[in-house]
């Protein structure tokens, strides 16, 4: 009984594998059937080979996540093929190259770093497409630099993108902090940084992926078995199935010689062409796969090539790009540059980065700082780097009065999609059940902003009523102000009436009262504007 049990099993369990993967033959790899598939955002990882697009839970099992929006992961082995066949290239180089993506989505699974791109949904494959699932991103910086050439409908947000320098630097650091970690702690050797493996999420921080390279630090240095890359020495065109990292961000030792020493240095001098890459918008090493033109540029590499650079970051970049490897930092080392230490703004990114970790003290210094450094940032680093952190900490009741001006603030400059997607989930929460006066303070300030780009029948029978309750029920003099204030925008009455007027007065002359004599005044000119309008059962 048992033996026939066990063979009944076996059966089931073929028969199951059998029905998978003809599902998969016809609906693709689970990620496609688990999600559903928005907008294309942008291309990643070797060769851009990768297709990211913004994508939504379809199944039940999988709305649960954290994440309401997802970026699903495409390589369509079909077209990769296709491709491999023109340029001349074997079937084994495409079975090599696969193995290639298939060990750094392995890898991107294991980690579990905040500097890493988190992996929602393990990679899936049949013999028509790999798909998996990450957390939201934005684009890979290749895209963000220009690189869009393979990108289908270029996203609005990455046509004629340019990135900031404030971004560059918040970026750089970020990326500097994961590779510390990558060295030091996880003793691990990318050998593959580039735009291509370098990521922006929808909330704005830069992280790592594309571990498709990566070796073990350790084995490094007593191994000295690890093999060259292998790179063409005259001009031919790029490789449709890269087989080794882009020689435009290669270390030289990694090219030199037959028998490379692979050490975490050569990481420093990648990080160093990426960094020269985005604050110049022109890569130092542009080389086209040729290794005599490598070498040529690296030789000859002049002071005029860093005229561009920040002064303050040239010595830095100079040892990053030293083909001594000695005489490269750290990245913590990096981490110290007056690049990064003298830059008030960048300060305070950071410290955005961790407000979830400081006490509300802390908190309430910086954010009385932060009121006066709006004028300082720039539009997208208030959308992606600012806000975001700012939303999270909305759930924070005692930060909340100071937080919800400064949100609703940088709102004001969100289209209608961007808001909903980002800010309105954060805000809901705050304001349906909002009792501390200065939110509602706030939120009755910017009514009258809001209610003028309203349908007047849609404020009369939606925001009024609740206005009018809030009026009433309150004690507080200012929210009684500012309730009657944003009834009027530019002279025009959206919704009012005498009789509200009367009932709150006697709370608003003593607020006024108390406020100063010049308080007064504005007091009767409230009441001559009030007295003039026709009332609410007019209108």
């Amino acid at each position: 009984m048992k033996t026939l049990t066990q063979a009944l099993a076996k059966t089931a369990a073929v028969i199951e594998k059998r029905v998978h993967t003809t599902v998969q033959e016809v609906t693709g790899p689970r990620p496609l059937q688990d999600y559903e598939l928005l907008n294309k955002i942008g291309s990643a990882g070797p060769g851009l080979v990768w297709k990211l697009y913004s994508a939504k839970a379809t199944r039940e099992g999988t709305r649960k996540q954290q994440y309401p929006v997802v970026c699903v992961w495409v390589l369509d082995k079909q077209a990769l093929s296709e491709a491999r066949t023109c340029a001349g290239l074997s079937k084994a180089a495409e079975d090599a190259f696969l193995d290639k993506i298939r060990a750094d989505a392995g890898r991107l699974v294991r980690f579990r770093h905040p500097g890493v791109v988190h992996v929602v949904q393990a990679l899936d494959e049949n013999k028509n497409a790999m798909a998996m699932v990450t957390e939201p991103l934005f684009a890979s910086v290749a895209n963000a630099l220009g690189n869009v050439e393979n990108v289908a409908n270029v996203p609005k947000e990455l046509q004629g993108m340019e990135i900031g320098l404030l971004e560059v630097k918040h970026g750089l650091l970020q990326i500097a902090e994961s590779l510390d970690f990558l060295h030091n702690n996880a003793r691990l050797i990318h050998q593959a940084l580039s735009p291509e493996n370098v990521f922006i999420t929808s909330s704005g921080a830069w992280k790592l992926g594309g571990f498709g390279f990566t070796i073990s630090a350790d084995q490094a240095s007593r191994d000295s078995s690890v093999q060259p890359f292998h790179y063409a020495e005259y001009d031919v065109e790029d490789s449709a199935l890269p087989l080794q990292p882009s020689l435009n961000y290669s270390a030289p030792e990694l090219i030199q010689s037959k028998t490379p020493s692979v050490g975490c240095s050569s990481d420093i001098f990648s990080f160093g062409c990426l960094a020269y890459h985005l604050i110049t918008h022109k890569p130092l090493f542009d080389c086209h796969n040729n290794v005599k033109m490598y070498m040529n540029t690296l030789t000859y590499i002049s002071s005029e090539a860093f005229s561009s650079i920040p002064p303050e970051l040239v010595p830095d970049l100079q040892r990053m790009l030293s083909p001594k490897e000695s005489f490269r930092p750290t990245a913590f080392d990096f981490t110290g540059s007056p690049f990064f230490r003298d830059d008030t703004r960048l300060r305070a990114l950071c410290f955005l980065d961790h407000i979830l970790e400081r006490d509300n003290m802390q908190k309430s210094e910086f954010l009385k700082a932060l009121s006066d450094m709006w004028k300082d940032f720039d539009p997208c680093v208030l959308r992606y780097k600012v806000l975001p952190p700012l939303c999270a900490e909305l759930r924070n009741l005692v930060m909340q009065p100071m937080i919800l001006p400064m949100v609703l603030t940088i709102a004001e400059s969100q289209d209608k999609v961007d808001f909903e997607l980002s800010t309105l989930p954060a805000l809901v929460p705050v304001l349906s059940s909002a009792a501390d006066p200065r939110i509602q303070e706030e939120a009755l300030r910017k009514s009258a902003f809001i209610a003028k780009q309203l349908d007047v029948q849609l404020v009369k029978q939606g925001i009024s009523p609740r206005v009018h309750g809030l009026t009433l029920k309150t004690t507080v003099a200012a929210v009684c102000s500012f309730s009657l204030f944003c009834y009027i925008y530019d002279g025009f009455l959206l919704v009012c009436s005498f009789r509200l007027y009367v009932e709150v007065e006697p709370y608003l002359s003593r607020y006024f009262v108390f406020m100063g004599r010049g308080k007064k005044i504005c007091l009767s000119a409230l009441r001559s504007d009030i007295e003039c309008l026709p009332r609410v059962d007019a209108l």
